[in-house]
């Protein structure tokens, strides 16, 4: 309703051009409230702000033309000072304008006066400081409005629609404070501080509305107000506390609040700005976020880090203080209106900026007036200073000469023109061919071209191009339109990006079968994504893809399609659309290669370097300061059977710094079951501060699998037992300077994959070596056997009793005994859901298993620690897996070892290889190494048990006997005592060590040595 009380002297308007006026509309929210700026135009208002629904702010450019809309009944305009009783007769949110009408008019906001040197630290470029997890966020499809109307950006990425400062601006403001979930709410706001915010907010948009209009350009700012009352910027950090690069967790935080769910930051807020300019109508959209440090609640009046204000130029966002370091809250108008400049590409110009300020130009202007001695500008500006000059309605911001450039006002390129198709014509054919003129565009320009389904409003393509006119597209039959931008996408020397008219057409064409992916050359366990590009109607989609997984697809969208077998393969596409069909097969889509085979070795003998296939790329890395790169070489070596070895000389180096890097040929994982690399290194120190790095990685060949594998340094990665080599280069001349290791390469099971070997060296380096490379699928062991100790001939298994009672370790025991393994770590573990496992798959102990040579039985070639199970079964830390050895497939003998049982060796070699070998020890009648190598009793065989000092012997009196150290542990004295626990001298592994009574293990010792004769020995017969 029209309230004529508040008219007011509104005739007086006729007398004084810009006389600040306010208007009052019905507008049911501000989508609405934009619908009427036309009107309001219409009849001479200059609406600066938007401050909300129905809520219009600015001045009277023609002011008698404004009459005619005090004669409407739905609109209420207000142009003199209001008492708080006509203020509070308005609806509530529209109170805001008169308050602020009121504080014009008394002149609040007219002390223009610098009050100390401010840092802005302003960011240089909002492409330059995408946070990491931002991701490829300028490729969502664009929005769209109730009749097709996205909210366009003239680039493919969504870092550059912010750079004029023109039209319907959704400026979005976040008052942010903490809940006390993460950081304490040590600062609050209240509603005074918050009303005092939005009248400053609303006076920096109003003089820069008045500066724009200056230069012919209209500027409306549309305030989205986000208080702490309705809960949206309420989260977990108190950002006055903190530094300014963690601003993306409070942002962050806040538009998850406001249910947004895209990746990274920039991500978030580019859609919520998109949704805002749809909602709005805006032309651009950026959001403030404003932290709570009151100086009346003693907050710091900088961040963490002396921050007190910044922005991205061209940006997202800005963040500002309530109380800003040397300024006063009564100045943020000031702080707000210089950042605003920010997100609409105007530069620092202020001394302490960045010296390149100078030489920064946008639309062709360079920012003189950088104070810096590069520049040594003069002036008062907005961007040195935050000065504005003049009184009421009609207070400009202090301008340079460029500032007008930088915000788009002038020196804007012109924009594209869409040629063909326009008008809503009909293609009949492909492909699309798009035309346009650039229209003079910069010769430095970008140009974009950007097409939308006109039913879903989708964007179906974004195409970025150097500045051509022509762009051939496929598309299916619909109705579509289209767009061209240019601009130059750089903070400096770059120019704010235009668009074309958004122009309709319609694609009517015959179906035809097409599709991409085809042509490609592949790695065995590759994938290759094929993408349909049919045109005409088509509505079923049917794929073929033979030796492919999956080999057929319904659908339009097929998954990516894995190639395991080598070979050439062919795709085919059936498409229909209800009356017709059309087919698509190419004969070789896809060519799939093998890698090397395995078992792969790489011992550097070839005489040529890199070996045929490897590869060192550009000769390595140096340091500024230094010779050049540094590169892996080869070289004759001396001992330990090597002729020539690879290795980087990094003695001769005097860089600062340097890199080299070697990389192997591809290698067949795809059916690999349990691979290994092995490899054996050298390496001496040359002094304290040599700090040589070697580390190793692998990849597959399509670079979406990476697996670190090995990184040593320093002293960590030395061989020669720390001496340092310092008079000359080292070269390693026994076998026992050699260090050989074995790493397990599972993340790489189904790739063909590719490894890198990387030195990293500086000044007083010594050389490093590498030889005798292995990649190998490792050998399942299916092995059985029996302990005596706690073999029962009744169930014909072992009991479990150490497991029952709580006393069988988590990890393996035979690290702590001293042992060492080959190729294998200690320290294995098993989960405890294992140890619950009843009946005759219960754990009974730990045991461990070796691999030995053929040639020499002596020479462990692998061993580690294993489990036994009560039915004899050897398994893996799992409980139920054969034993993984990391050895290739060959011949070899087996030995089982135990902790206080003779160990057992095969009379025999077995042959192992990728497929699990099943070797019995159990039954009677099974060979083994030397003489009674095992124990046969009840049809079975078993381990001789009483070993209890570890010895390989199992002896009942004399020197070194393994009777004595069982009454020692009990006590020594009271032969009938027990001691509980995982001991060695638990023979009959029941938990209990005792000496005499029954089930003691004393008796085993001497039944084991003969039972007559006490002095016998019984020896192991492994060799």
């Amino acid at each position: 309703m029209r309230l004529s009380a508040l008219l007011g002297c509104f005739c007086a308007l006729a007398a004084t051009a810009q006389q600040p006026v306010v208007v009052l509309t019905e507008a049911a929210d501000l989508g609405a409230s934009v619908e009427q700026l036309t009107e309001l135009r219409s009849a001479g208002m200059r609406v600066a702000v938007i401050a909300a629904p129905g809520c219009f702010i600015g001045s009277a450019t023609d002011p008698a033309s404004l009459n005619t809309l005090a004669q409407r009944s739905d609109i209420t305009l207000i142009a003199t000072h209001q008492r708080a009783s006509r203020i509070n007769a308005l609806p509530h949110v529209q109170r805001i304008a008169a308050h602020y009408l009121n504080a014009l008019l008394d002149g609040v906001f007219e002390t223009p006066d610098v009050l100390a040197p401010m840092d802005w630290a302003a960011h240089d470029d909002v492409a330059g400081h995408v946070h990491t997890d931002d991701g490829s966020v300028g490729q969502d499809p664009s929005l769209r409005g109730p009749s097709f109307d996205p909210a366009l950006t003239w680039t493919c990425n969504n870092g550059y629609h912010s750079e004029r400062m023109e039209g319907v601006i959704a400026a979005s403001f976040f008052f942010v404070e903490s809940n006390g979930s993460i950081d304490a709410n040590q600062y609050s706001w209240t509603q005074p501080m918050i009303d005092d915010v939005k009248l400053q907010a609303i006076d920096a948009w109003s003089i820069w509305a008045y500066s724009a209009s200056l230069h012919g350009v209209t500027v409306t700012a549309v305030m989205d107000w986000y208080e702490p009352s309705s809960g949206i910027p309420v989260q977990g950090y108190e950002p006055i506390t903190r530094s300014s690069w963690e601003d993306q967790l409070w942002i962050s935080a806040i538009m998850t609040n406001l249910g947004r769910t895209e990746p990274g930051v920039t991500g978030k807020l580019h859609a919520f700005h998109g949704e805002r300019r749809v909602a709005l109508a805006a032309d651009h959209a950026f959001s403030a976020f404003i932290a709570c440090n009151p100086p009346s609640q003693g907050a710091p009046s900088q961040m963490a880090d002396g921050k007190i204000g910044y922005a991205y130029l061209g940006g997202p966002y800005t963040q500002i203080l309530y109380r800003a370091n040397g300024w006063s809250t009564s100045q943020v108008n000031r702080v707000y209106g210089h950042e605003v400049g920010h997100i609409f590409h105007a530069f620092d110009e202020y001394a302490s900026s960045p010296s390149s300020n100078c030489s920064q130009l946008f639309n062709g202007a360079q920012n003189l007036n950088y104070h810096g001695s590069s520049c040594n500008g003069p002036a008062s500006c907005v961007m040195v200073d935050n000065s504005f000059t003049g009184s009421g309605a009609t207070r400009q911001w202090n301008l340079c000469a460029h500032t007008p450039y930088h915000v788009g006002w002038t020196g804007v390129a012109p924009a594209p023109i869409a040629t063909v198709p326009i008008n809503d014509s009909v293609v009949t054919s492909m492909p699309v061919v798009l035309r346009w003129t650039d229209s003079g565009a910069p010769p430095n320009a970008q140009t974009n071209v950007q097409v939308f389904d006109r039913n879903s409003g989708v964007r179906v393509l974004c195409e970025s191009m150097a500045t051509v006119d022509t762009l051939a597209i496929t598309l299916v039959n619909g109705l579509y339109a289209w767009t061209v931008g240019n601009g130059v996408a750089f903070s400096s020397n770059g120019y704010a990006g235009q668009l074309s008219a958004l122009v309709p057409f319609e694609v009517n064409a015959p179906l035809h079968a097409d599709f991409s992916g085809e042509g490609q050359t592949i790695c065995a366990g590759a994938s290759v994504q094929f993408t349909d590009q049919s045109t005409g109607a088509p509505n079923a989609w049917t794929w073929s893809f033979p030796g492919g997984n999956p080999s057929t697809h319904v659908g339009q969208d097929p998954p990516a399609v894995i190639y395991v077998a080598p070979g050439s393969q062919a795709v085919t596409l059936v498409v229909q659309d209800g009356l017709t069909s059309d087919t698509l097969t190419i004969a070789a889509a896809v060519i799939v290669e093998a890698g090397a085979p395995l078992d792969f070795v790489q011992d550097f003998e070839s005489g040529v370097f890199p070996p045929v296939g490897w590869e060192c790329p550009s000769g390595g890395i140096g340091g500024p300061g230094g010779q050049g790169g540094i590169g892996w070489q080869s070289d004759a070596t001396m001992g330990c059977g090597t002729n020539t070895a690879a290795y980087v000389p990094c003695y001769g180096f005097s860089g600062q710094y340097g890199r080299a890097d070697m990389r192997s040929v591809h290698l067949d994982l795809v059916q690999a079951t349990a691979p290994y690399l092995r490899f054996r290194h050298a390496y001496a120190r040359r002094n304290t501060s040599s700090n040589e790095r070697l580390e190793i990685s692998a990849r597959d060949c399509d670079f979406n699998v990476y697996e670190g594998l090995f990184s040593q340094q320093g002293a960590d990665l030395v061989t020669n037992g720390g001496a340092f080599v310092s008079g000359q280069a080292y070269a390693p001349t026994t076998c026992g300077e050699w260090r050989w290791t074995t790493i397990p390469l599972d993340e790489m099971i189904g790739y063909t994959t590719e490894l890198e070997f990387e030195v990293y060296t500086g000044p007083n380096g010594q050389h490093v070596y590498i030889d005798d490379i292995q990649v190998f699928n490792g050998a399942p062991l299916m092995l059985r056997a029996f302990l005596q100790g706690p073999y029962e001939t009744g169930t014909g298994m072992m009991r479990d009793d150490l497991r029952t009672t709580g006393l069988l370790p988590l990890t393996e025991p035979y690290s702590a005994l001293g042992w060492t393994f080959e190729r294998h770590t200690g320290g294995q573990t098993v989960d405890p859901a294992i140890l619950a496992v009843p009946g005759a798959n219960a754990l009974v102990d730990w045991v461990v298993v070796e691999v030995r040579s053929t040639i020499d039985p002596t020479q462990i070639l692998c061993s580690r620690p294993a489990l036994i199970q009560r039915d004899g079964d050897v398994v893996d830390v799992d409980g139920t897996s054969p034993v993984r050895l990391a050895i290739a497939a060959g011949s070899y003998f087996i030995a089982l070892r135990h902790r206080n049982h003779l160990g057992v060796m095969t009379a025999t070699p077995s042959t192992l290889g990728a497929t699990p070998t099943l070797l019995d020890l159990t039954p009677a009648s099974t060979a083994s190494w030397g003489t009674n190598g095992l124990r046969i009793a009840n049809n079975t065989a078993q381990l001789w048990a009483g070993d209890a000092t570890g010895n390989g012997q199992v002896k009942y009196a004399g020197a070194g006997n393994d009777r004595d150290p069982i009454l020692t542990l009990i006590g020594g004295f009271i032969p009938t005592n027990t001691v509980s626990g995982y001991l060695r001298h638990d023979l009959n592994l029941n938990g209990q060590v005792k000496y005499a009574g029954s089930a003691n293990d004393r008796d085993l010792i001497l039944l084991n040595v003969g039972g007559s004769v006490p002095t016998a020995v019984r020896s192991q017969q492994v060799p």
